[in-house]
């Protein structure tokens, strides 16, 4: 097997780099035009984006929602014990926060090949709105034309993509700088998700059959049950965080929440033969990276642990350490 550093983008063999952005290799002309397609939405723009306009910066690949053009973009890194990038104002104003407030944020991430499971080189988290199911944004036409056609998830305002080099158990999270080696996964990610282990559905299994965890898709799907049920009890959606009917409101979805809990007990428990065997290392593993890259959330039954995973929240309105 060749170096990872000169590998051929489609197939791993010993390749050469590509002559106009020289920072992926080919094989042969038949791999290189196997990958043009995608290779060519970012191959003429790295020259301008291989060094960082400044210190302590990172390069992402941001997808806006009014153009088929991806680009490259330097932005400043965000200390912490995961460095992640400062996007500033990048995704806009949202409502929750009060007006003319930076939107609030989620994100998902991914350390495997979506089509064959094999490990990435690093991890890339993709960035969002967090309202985007109800908020009325455009669905973004860079996302839909990297894919040329539907995505798995419907993505809408700009998205942005970054990476970062997973670390040992409680040392510190560095980032890394995307390029267009990254894109294909990326496309490949938005087409089909994550993916899914021989074992995936038994792990589901018996993850759902834990009270403690809550998956991303079981969150939406109960999302929408709740929307309705809360609807004919007239507590509508807050327009911000200052609301006064807020924490009613949060405590109302969390009193449904154990109600709808109960129904996913009672589908994981028809299943309860396959929950013999004790948990292995692989699907502790797999637990854990379920916990990573944002499918699944602790539960908690004080309020505010709906809001603990939202980027950008401000203080007062953050979970208090008891």
């Amino acid at each position: 097997m060749a170096p990872i550093d000169n590998q051929c983008a489609i197939c791993s063999k010993p390749g050469k780099l590509c002559a106009s952005c020289e920072n992926v290799h080919y094989c042969d002309s038949v791999c290189q035009k196997t990958d043009w397609k995608v290779h060519k939405l970012l191959c003429h723009t790295f020259e301008d984006s291989r060094e960082p306009p400044g210190p302590n910066m990172m390069r992402v690949i941001v997808f806006p929602f009014n153009t088929t053009k991806l680009e490259f973009r330097w932005l400043p890194i965000k200390p912490g014990k995961t460095q992640c990038p400062d996007f500033g104002s990048f995704f806009g104003v949202g409502s929750m926060l009060g007006a003319n407030k930076p939107a609030l944020v989620d994100f998902r991430s991914f350390v495997q090949d979506p089509k064959t499971g094999v490990r990435l080189h690093h991890r890339i988290t993709v960035m969002f709105r967090d309202g985007y199911k109800n908020d009325g944004s455009i669905t973004s036409i860079a996302v839909h034309n990297l894919t040329g056609g539907p995505c798995i998830s419907k993505l809408a305002r700009p998205v942005l993509a970054y990476g970062n080099i997973d670390s040992l158990e409680n040392e510190d999270v560095k980032c890394t700088n995307l390029d267009t080696s990254d894109l294909n996964v990326i496309k490949d990610w938005f087409a089909q998700g994550f993916y899914k282990c021989k074992n995936e559905q038994l792990y589901a299994d018996r993850l759902n059959a834990n009270d403690n965890f809550l998956d991303a898709t079981a969150m939406f799907e109960m999302s929408q049950d709740v929307e309705r049920e809360l609807l004919t009890r007239g507590l509508t959606m807050p327009t911000n965080l200052q609301n006064l009917g807020l924490k009613e409101r949060l405590q109302a979805v969390d009193a449904f929440k154990k109600v709808w809990d109960a129904k996913i007990k009672a589908r994981a428990s028809k299943k309860q033969q396959s929950f013999s065997a004790s948990m292995d290392a692989d699907e502790l593993a797999w637990r854990k990276e379920m916990q990573t890259s944002g499918r699944i959330t602790s539960q908690s039954s004080d309020y505010t642990d709906h809001l603990k995973r939202q980027t950008r929240l401000p203080e007062e309105y953050r979970p208090r350490e008891k």
